[in-house]
C-alpha cells in the first residue's frame, strides 16, 4: 500500500506540474498558404504582410501550421546580394578659365561661348591659359551624367588651397555642391597630392569653380564616373520598394521622421524632395524603438534639378540592411534645407527564403506577431538534409478570421481545463484512499 501511495503521489506531482503550465503563446495574424506541386518542400519569398506582422527584427516568432494545429519544420534564409564591383573611369572635359573683371561686371563676353549643342567653346581671342587674375573655372562634362568625382590635375611643385563647387543646367541658376582642399606638395624626391572633388553622383552638364584661397596652374581636369558591375549568378531576390509609413517633420529644423511600417530588411532608401532646383546634404539614422539611441546608417547628397533633358534626381542611398522601425533624417541647413513640404520616402528591401516541410494535411497557414516567441527555424542545410529533393511553390492566401487565429490559444485552455479536473478528480481518491487506511488500522490493531 505503501508503494502505491508513493507511485499515486509521484503521479499527482507530475499532473499538478503539467496544469501549472501557461499556455503556449500564439501569433496574433495568420494568413493561409497555397502550396503547388508534389514536395515534399514548398518554398516561397516571404510576402511584406508578415513582415509588417512580425514583432522580432529576426523573425522569430514567424509561425507555420498543418491543418491539425502541428507546427511544422521550416528556414528563413536571408537574401544577400554582393557588393557591386565598383570601376572607376575618367575622361578628360573640356574647362575655361574666366576673367574676374568680366565677370563681376556682368559682361556678356566672359572668353567663353555656347554652342548650339550645349557645349562650351573658347571665344576668339580669349587667353589660352589661365591668369593671375582669373579665379573662376566652368567646366563642360560634355553630358548630364552621374559623376562621382572632379579630378583637378595640378603643376608647379607646391600647391594648398580650397575650391568651391557649383553646378547648373543652363548656366544661370547656380547650385552650391560643396568645397574640397586641394594638395600638391613634394620633398626629397617625393609628391604628395589631393586632387579629388567628390561629387556624388551630380547630374548636371555645367560645373563653376572658384578659389577662395587663389587659382593654382590646371594641367588637366577630368570626370570621374563609377561604373558598379554587378557579380555575376549571385540569384538574390530583386529589390521591392514601398512607400515609408507617416513622413512628418521632427522636433528640430531639418529634422523628417518616419516609420518602416514592419522589419523589413532595409537596404536602401529613396529621397524624393518636395521642390524642384534643391541641392542638400542629409545622413540617415534609425532605431529599434523609442526607447534606443539613433544610430548613423548613411550620409550623402539629395538633389531634384531640372534640366534641359528633363528632370535629374538623386540616386537612392545604399547601406548594409537594417531592420529598424524608426528612421530619421537630418538635413544641413546651412543651403536652405528641403524649402517647404515634406519628403516622399521610399524604402528598398530583399525578402527571405522560406522553406518548410509539409508535414500532416493541408490547409497549411503562416502567422507572425509575438515578440515573446523565440525562434525556432532551422538552417536551410540541415531541413533539407543536404539532399535536393523536389520542392513546390507556397503563396500568401488571405488573412484568416480572427476564430482562426485564436484555435492554438482555446486548444491549450481546454487541455489546461482537463489537467485542473484531472487534478482535482485525484485528489479526492487519494482522500478517500486515506480515509479507508485511517479507519482500517484500529480494526488491525485489535487483531
Amino acid at each position: 500500500m505503501k508503494r502505491m501511495m508513493m507511485g499515486f503521489c509521484a503521479s499527482l506531482v507530475a499532473l499538478v506540474a503539467q496544469a501549472g503550465e501557461a499556455p503556449p503563446p500564439v501569433v496574433t495574424q495568420w494568413y493561409g498558404l497555397t502550396v503547388s506541386g508534389t514536395g515534399p518542400y514548398y518554398r516561397m519569398r516571404l510576402p511584406p504582410e508578415i513582415y509588417a506582422a512580425s514583432q522580432r527584427s529576426d523573425l522569430g516568432d514567424v509561425r507555420i501550421l498543418n491543418g491539425a494545429g502541428e507546427q511544422v519544420p521550416f528556414s528563413l534564409e536571408a537574401a544577400s546580394v554582393p557588393a557591386p564591383i565598383q570601376r572607376a573611369v575618367l575622361a578628360p572635359v573640356n574647362w575655361f578659365a574666366v576673367p574676374t573683371a568680366a565677370r563681376t561686371a556682368g559682361q556678356g563676353r566672359l572668353g567663353v561661348l555656347l554652342g548650339a549643342d550645349g557645349s562650351l567653346r573658347a571665344e576668339l581671342g580669349a587667353p589660352a591659359a589661365p591668369r593671375a587674375s582669373d579665379d573662376t573655372v566652368l567646366v563642360d562634362l560634355g553630358r548630364e551624367a552621374a559623376v562621382s568625382a572632379l579630378r583637378i590635375h595640378l603643376r608647379g611643385a607646391q600647391y594648398q588651397g580650397r575650391v568651391r563647387v557649383e553646378s547648373s543646367a543652363d548656366l544661370t541658376q547656380w547650385h552650391a555642391v560643396g568645397e574640397a582642399e586641394l594638395l600638391n606638395a613634394s620633398a626629397n624626391d617625393k609628391q604628395l597630392r589631393q586632387e579629388r572633388v567628390a561629387l556624388e553622383g551630380l547630374r548636371q552638364r555645367y560645373l563653376r569653380l572658384s578659389w577662395p584661397d587663389g587659382m593654382p596652374e590646371i594641367a588637366e581636369i577630368a570626370s570621374e564616373t563609377l561604373l558598379a558591375e554587378p557579380v555575376a549568378g549571385s540569384g538574390a531576390a530583386p529589390l521591392r520598394w514601398q512607400a515609408a509609413a507617416q513622413v512628418r517633420a521632427g522636433s528640430q529644423a531639418g529634422e523628417y521622421v518616419f516609420a518602416s511600417g514592419g522589419v523589413y530588411p532595409v537596404e536602401s532608401l529613396r529621397i524624393d524632395l518636395p521642390q524642384p532646383n534643391t541641392i542638400a546634404k542629409v545622413s540617415l539614422q534609425s532605431r529599434d524603438d523609442a526607447k534606443a539611441a539613433w544610430r548613423g546608417i548613411a550620409t550623402g547628397t539629395a538633389f531634384r534639378l531640372q534640366g534641359k533633358s528633363g528632370e535629374e534626381r538623386s540616386a537612392p542611398l545604399q547601406f548594409e540592411a537594417t531592420s529598424a522601425r524608426d528612421w530619421r533624417i537630418l538635413v544641413d541647413m546651412r543651403n536652405g534645407g528641403l524649402g517647404s513640404g515634406l519628403p516622399q520616402v521610399s524604402l528598398g528591401w530583399r525578402p527571405a527564403q522560406l522553406t518548410f516541410v509539409a508535414r500532416g494535411s493541408a490547409p497549411f497557414r503562416i502567422g507572425a506577431g509575438n515578440a515573446a516567441l523565440t525562434a525556432v527555424a532551422q538552417p536551410t542545410g540541415e531541413l533539407l538534409m543536404g539532399a535536393h529533393p523536389e520542392t513546390g511553390i507556397a503563396t500568401l492566401g488571405v488573412r484568416l478570421p480572427m476564430a482562426q487565429e485564436k484555435e492554438p490559444r482555446i486548444a491549450a485552455s481546454a487541455r489546461h481545463i482537463v489537467l485542473w479536473m484531472t487534478l482535482i478528480l485525484a485528489v479526492a481518491t487519494l482522500g478517500g484512499i486515506a480515509w479507508r487506511l485511517a479507519r482500517s488500522k484500529p480494526t488491525d490493531a485489535s487483531q
